[in-house]
């Protein structure tokens, strides 16, 4: 990945040869003044990136101010030969990794330790995965529960209520620090006797906002502010679920929400304010269209939901003990209104998914089979890994795929070859 400016010329020149061309297809086109023989390639690559071949060289082209996040591991996998490294980095006793991202194979993770001088973010070099080493880390304070990285920019949710958001400027990994925070807005009932200001849970990062997700309490659990000028971010608006948010994405004007009550998946219209540029609060603007309540809600709660090329998945977590007919995954044929195409029960609970056609790859609480991998009907299990640990969240990279530990060891690699 290059700096913005850096890659600027190049890409506004590579943009307007392929504006005609629109298809997430294969697109070609050859000079007229050479030869019939395709002279540039265009292949979609992903969610947000695409291939483009100018003969002879090849090209990945993202366009970070714009991109979707959450994605910059392989369009493919052969999963022929895996090797899991588990031995982690040591980042302090009592201290747990709570999510983890990773680009160019250097790991971004969070924790929450029981101990206010912990370090709770950490820069980890993972190009040898036997042998991963810390860059750098930073105490943040309060604790962190999720990441989202865009440019050198980390946008970290707080275990605080003091501040639910915090910006932290990784242009030199060695020495990260935090450039801004931002307080969530009470509402004009709240009162500090009988309430008390939420902590954040999950969060998003897309085309410079950031979409937010907190536990219950008597505010907005959702809500969007605007990270353009990263060094001061605006409260825009926000919705109220009444419940635990557990994760967040945000697709074309959509975004979808996993939660801990009835509705264990929402979606929300946020067409009109994520294209507003007002600083005011915008949020009679979010509108819930859809919600998926499978059975079981009444212990399970939505954990994770995953997006690859148009289509969705949700994990659930067990609730405590495995029923059959309480699936924990679901794949949706569409999501307005909400199909289900299909479903599976994964004891055990989905805490990360990839999907990866013809393959999905899960992680699970599941006992001595924390990572599966299963076929793209789901009818048959084709390899299942005991990983030795409970993972907390997923990444992707490259081909490898990354586990927060929920644990002093912070992280753990998949290789898969």
């Amino acid at each position: 990945r290059l700096e913005k400016a850096v890659l600027d010329s190049d890409y506004f020149l590579i943009n307007k040869a392929f504006a005609s061309s629109t298809s997430t297809s294969t697109s070609t086109f050859s000079s007229p003044f050479l030869s019939s023989t395709p002279l540039y390639t265009k292949n979609k690559y992903g969610n947000d990136t695409y291939e483009i071949n100018i003969e002879p060289l090849t090209f990945l082209i993202s366009d970070y101010d714009s991109a979707f996040g959450k994605d910059s591991c392989s369009s493919t996998f052969n999963p022929e030969n895996i090797s899991l490294y588990s031995q982690g980095v040591d980042i302090a006793v009592g201290n747990m990794s709570t999510d983890i991202e990773v680009r160019n194979e250097i790991a971004y993770i969070t924790a929450d330790s029981s101990s206010s001088s912990a370090s709770d973010f950490f820069i980890i070099d993972t190009h040898d995965p036997s042998s991963p080493f810390i860059i750098s880390s930073l105490n943040t304070g309060p604790g962190l529960s999720s990441i989202e990285v865009a440019g050198h920019y980390a946008y970290v949710s707080n275990t605080s209520s003091l501040s639910q958001l915090q910006i932290i400027d990784m242009k030199d990994r060695s020495n990260p620090y935090i450039l801004s925070r931002l307080k969530l807005p009470l509402p004009p009932d709240f009162s500090v006797g009988s309430s008390t200001p939420p902590i954040a849970s999950s969060i998003f990062y897309d085309k410079g906002l950031i979409y937010l997700g907190t536990s219950k309490w008597s505010g907005n659990e959702f809500s969007i502010i605007d990270v353009r000028d990263p060094s001061n971010p605006q409260y825009m608006g926000g919705f109220e679920t009444n419940t635990l948010i557990n994760n967040i994405y945000v697709r074309d004007g959509l975004a979808y929400l996993a939660t801990s009550d009835i509705g264990q998946m929402r979606i929300l219209d946020v067409h009109n304010i994520s294209s507003n540029n007002s600083s005011s609060d915008n949020s009679s603007s979010i509108i819930q269209v859809a919600s998926f309540s499978p059975s079981g809600y009444e212990t399970q709660q939505g954990k994770v939901i995953s997006y690859f090329e148009d289509k969705f998945s949700l994990g659930r977590t067990t609730g405590g003990f495995n029923i059959k007919n309480n699936h924990e995954f679901f794949i949706f044929s569409s999501t307005s209104p909400i199909v289900v195409e299909n479903s599976k029960d994964i004891p055990g609970g989905v805490y990360g998914i990839l999907m990866r056609p013809p393959y999905f790859y899960l992680s699970t609480r599941d006992s001595a089979k924390q990572f599966q991998i299963w076929d793209e009907y789901f009818s048959e299990i084709i390899f299942e890994k005991d990983l030795g640990f409970s993972p907390q969240a997923t990444a992707c990279d490259g081909n490898n795929i990354y586990f927060s530990t929920g644990d002093q060891k912070g992280i753990a690699v998949l290789e898969i070859r």
